[in-house]
C-alpha cells in the first residue's frame, strides 16, 4: 500500500525514477517536523516537510535543473469532502492566510486521490534567500484557506487548513540547492 502511495504521489508531481545523472544523489529520509531534501528527479530537487495537521500535505520548495537560484514553493490539501466539482478547482485562485497575511494562491492540480480528493497548490517562485527569510520568520509556518467572492473553498476543503515547523529550513535549502546544481 506504501508503495501505491509513493508510485501514485510521484505520478502526481511528474515525477520519474531517477536518471544516471541523478542516481549519485541521494535523497535525505524523512524526519518529522524537519526540512530534508527527499525528492529528487532527473529534473528537480524538492527541500520538504511533513504538514502537521494533514502529515501528508508537506510543504516543498522545488528547484528545477538549470534555475537552481529559485524555488517554487508548493503543499497539497487532501480531502474527503465530495464536491462533485473538485477536479474544477484546476487553474482557480485561492485565497489564504499565510502567516497572518493574505496570499492569493493557485490551485495547479485536483483530483482523485485514495479515498478522497488530492489539490496541489502552487504558492509562487522566489529566490533561494528570499524563501528563506519567508519560511524562517513564524514557527509554524500557517495557512488556512479562507472563502472568497470567487470560490467558496470550505466547500471543496473539510480540513481548511494545515502547519509546517520551519526547523532545518535554511540547511535543507542550501542542501536542496546544491544538489540541484548536480542534475
Amino acid at each position: 500500500m506504501q508503495l501505491i502511495r509513493i508510485f501514485s504521489f510521484m505520478a502526481l508531481l511528474g515525477i520519474s525514477l531517477p536518471s544516471p545523472s541523478s542516481a549519485k544523489l541521494v535523497a535525505e529520509e524523512g524526519v518529522d517536523d524537519k526540512w530534508v531534501v527527499n525528492f529528487i528527479t532527473e529534473n528537480s530537487v524538492h527541500a520538504t516537510v511533513n504538514g502537521q495537521v494533514t502529515h501528508g500535505d508537506g510543504l516543498h520548495v522545488r528547484l528545477v535543473k538549470g534555475h537552481c537560484d529559485k524555488g517554487n514553493l508548493l503543499t497539497f490539501v487532501y480531502t474527503y469532502s465530495n464536491h462533485p466539482k473538485i477536479e474544477q478547482l484546476k487553474g482557480s485562485y485561492v485565497t489564504t492566510k499565510f502567516n497572518g497575511g493574505e496570499v492569493i494562491v493557485k490551485v495547479i492540480h485536483a483530483s482523485p486521490f485514495l479515498m478522497g480528493h488530492r489539490a496541489t497548490i502552487d504558492m509562487g517562485w522566489g529566490g533561494i534567500d528570499e524563501l528563506k527569510a519567508i519560511l524562517s520568520g513564524e514557527n509554524p509556518l500557517v495557512i488556512e484557506y479562507v472563502d472568497s467572492d470567487e470560490v467558496k473553498i470550505t466547500d471543496y476543503f473539510d480540513i481548511p487548513q494545515n502547519s509546517w515547523s520551519n526547523d532545518g529550513v535554511s540547511d535543507a535549502l542550501d542542501r536542496a540547492a546544491e544538489m540541484c546544481g548536480k542534475l
